[in-house]
């Protein structure tokens, strides 16, 4: 194998693809990145078994061939051949050469043959969304994803569609994020995607309407974005029934300018945030909302003006939890849906944007 390829472009593959490497693997060949020299490209992969990403750039393939090689190694190295013509070849000794400017060094090598076969999925189920939609739909769910092992169903989002409507789902059995958006879908389809595949693939996309095309099949995501490639295992099991837990009516509702209850809730967070609940409360009465967060550290006291339909009402959150959602919601007054301080809040835009946000207070002595 031998080809010569731009610095920056192997730089930009090497770092993409190293997002999947394995850590410390029983196997160590998945430590190590798959370089394929082959036509007019060199192709880069790597997987930990759950999370595949593939990349491919442009390359002048002087001899077509295949290695691996060890992936935190050469992600530095290639971090520093960014301003350089590159040339990789592989040795018969087991080394990887690496030639630029003047220069050449070599990395160890495994053989291309132990590096486990990644099986692409046929277009059988799969839907169709703007990019931008695909990356608003994912920022507003899978911050509310569990980080518990002992619960992996909730390390995911759930994506259901039906009758051409996804509804993305994402909880941790504090809040509950829900999402909804119109695709173009093959038929109806439910599966639970890893958060950390979501993640990865936002960070390919562009804000911009170009269409993403998601294949979904029982055990597998596929998704490719220009000459990248992300494959990830999808969850098993029974998802939570999260429209059992969605409260329908409501005796007081709530309704604040999203930034100004942002920053008061952010500076009370300040004082609190040494606390395990990062507990905020919240007195709210027809003239306005008290914010009142206390602690060894200190005291704030705000008042934010509000609209109240209901009864007075006292009510606190954890403070965290509930910024969260209030950086990612885009509209400039929001809803507090309310019916006692110790029932789930459920809290939506003014204008209708089919995002929803399920907050449990925290009970606190009165």
């Amino acid at each position: 194998m031998k080809l010569i390829c731009d610095g920056l472009d192997l730089s930009d593959a090497v770092l993409k693809v190293s997002k999947a490497l394995s850590v410390k693997s029983a196997n160590p060949v998945l430590e190590g990145i798959k370089i394929t020299a082959k036509g007019d490209s060199l192709t880069l992969l790597a997987t930990d078994m759950e999370l595949t990403i593939e990349k491919k750039i442009k390359a002048d393939v002087l001899m077509e061939g295949e290695t691996v090689v060890v992936g935190k190694y050469f992600v530095e190295f290639a971090k520093k051949l960014e301003k350089e013509q590159v040339e990789l070849c592989r040795l018969y000794d087991g080394q990887l050469q690496i030639k630029y400017s003047d220069s050449e060094s070599e990395l160890q090598v495994f053989p291309a043959e132990n590096f486990p076969k990644i099986e692409k999925e046929e277009e059988v189920n799969y839907f169709e969304i703007s990019q931008a939609d695909f990356k608003s739909v994912v920022e507003r769910t899978v911050f509310a994803c569990s980080s518990d092992d002992s619960r992996p169903i909730l390390k995911g989002c759930l994506f259901e569609i039906k009758d051409g409507e996804l509804t993305s789902v994402a909880l941790d059995g504090f809040r509950m994020a829900v999402v909804k958006k119109q695709v173009d879908a093959s038929g109806d389809m439910k599966v639970v995607i890893p958060a950390r595949a979501l993640q990865e693939i936002i960070r390919l996309l562009d804000k911009d309407e170009n269409k993403l095309k998601v294949i979904l099949q029982k055990n597998t995501l596929f998704v490719q974005v220009e000459n990248t490639t992300l494959i990830s295992r999808l969850i098993e099991g029974e998802f939570v029934k999260y429209n059992h837990i969605l409260p329908t009516n409501f005796s007081n509702i709530v309704t604040v300018n999203k930034q100004a209850l942002l920053t008061s809730i952010e500076r009370a967070s300040i004082v609190v945030r040494n606390d395990r609940y990062n507990v905020v409360k919240m007195d709210i009465k027809e003239d306005g909302m008290n914010v009142l967060a206390k602690s060894e550290i200190g005291t704030v006291n705000e008042n934010i003006p509000v609209n109240l339909s209901g009864k007075d009402i006292s009510i606190a959150f954890n403070g965290k939890y509930l910024a969260e959602y209030l950086k990612i919601s885009g509209e400039e007054f929001i809803n507090l849906n309310l019916n006692s301080a110790i029932d789930p809040c459920v809290i939506t835009s003014v204008g209708n944007d089919g995002f929803l946000y399920l907050l449990l207070p925290v009970r606190i002595n009165a």
